[in-house]
């Protein structure tokens, strides 16, 4: 069966079916992805036949307000079901996988914001046994090392990295929505990926991980070093919130936030959008780390 190979967070992943290879073909995100042909980690097959299960526990519902579809996360014993419909209930996308195997089946799908997200959240079922995970954030690199921003949407991430890329020399940005956070030999390291939102930026690069940073908007510039708790509290619902509603994937999920906040500092900062809560929030995280 013909396939696209893409190295993605250090794992090489065969996309099979039509839709979904012209879909890669098409999207910019994904070129700087593709590799040549590989033994695949894991394998993410569209135009396979998905039986929703009638008994399953839904686990999360949620709407992809991007085309205004509902989408629903249930499991059935071991295997885990993922389905995207219309406004008017008729089927856009259906995944299944078995947890803990490297293959997620699909049904065909012909729009191109369902297979793009289909596909993220297909990674990240296959991801978080692999230590592998998407956080949302917006990335920068400074000093060869990567520091994720997080924050609800419309806090100010994306206002805050422009903010570092206008003022400190050396800066550049990895990814502005969902980068890709991995532990390799008990250190968190961070790869862009396909998928940055609003903002066209996908490097297939990898950087260890400086600093952790939760943004809040406020009328003076302040930053702070969080506790080990407020610091897992500040990482956990960047998350997949999906995958946190089982236990079995909230524990690997788990694993993960801790193993990077008892690597790396995390920290408050509550900031305008300007300059100076840029200049204040590189100072505190580099110079810290000398």
């Amino acid at each position: 069966m013909e396939r696209i190979v893409l190295q993605v967070g250090g794992r090489s992943v065969a996309v099979e079916g039509d839709c979904a290879l012209r879909f890669l073909r098409t999207y910019d995100g994904a070129q700087p992805f593709v590799v040549a042909e590989a033994e695949p980690d894991w394998y993410v097959r569209y135009g396979s036949d998905v039986a929703l299960p009638t008994q399953g526990e839904v686990l999360n519902s949620f709407v992809f307000r991007e085309i205004d579809a509902r989408c629903c996360f249930r499991r059935s014993g071991d295997m885990f079901y993922y389905d995207m419909r219309r406004s008017d209930g008729s089927m856009l996308v259906a995944m299944s996988h078995r947890f803990g195997s490297n293959r997620v089946d699909a049904t065909l799908c012909d729009d191109a914001s369902a297979l793009r997200f289909s596909l993220w959240f297909a990674l990240s079922m296959l991801g978080a046994p692999s230590s592998f995970t998407f956080v949302h954030s917006s990335v920068i690199v400074c000093q060869g090392r990567a520091v994720l921003f997080l924050g609800e949407s419309g806090t100010g991430k994306s206002t805050h990295t422009r903010l570092w890329l206008k003022n400190i020399p050396d800066a550049h940005l990895l990814n502005d929505d969902s980068p890709i956070l991995t532990i390799e030999d008990g250190r968190p390291c961070v790869y862009g990926s396909p998928w940055s939102g609003k903002t066209p930026c996908y490097e297939a690069r990898r950087f260890p991980l400086a600093a952790v940073v939760r943004l809040s908007q406020s009328p003076q510039n302040a930053m702070r070093r969080l506790s080990i708790p407020a610091a897992f509290a500040a990482l956990q619902p960047s998350l997949p919130p999906a995958l946190m509603q089982d236990e079995r994937y909230a524990d690997l999920l788990i694993g993960i936030i801790s193993d990077t906040i008892s690597a790396v500092p995390s920290y408050h900062l509550a900031c305008l959008p300007d300059d100076e809560a840029a200049r204040l929030s590189c100072k505190t995280i580099f110079d810290n780390a000398l």
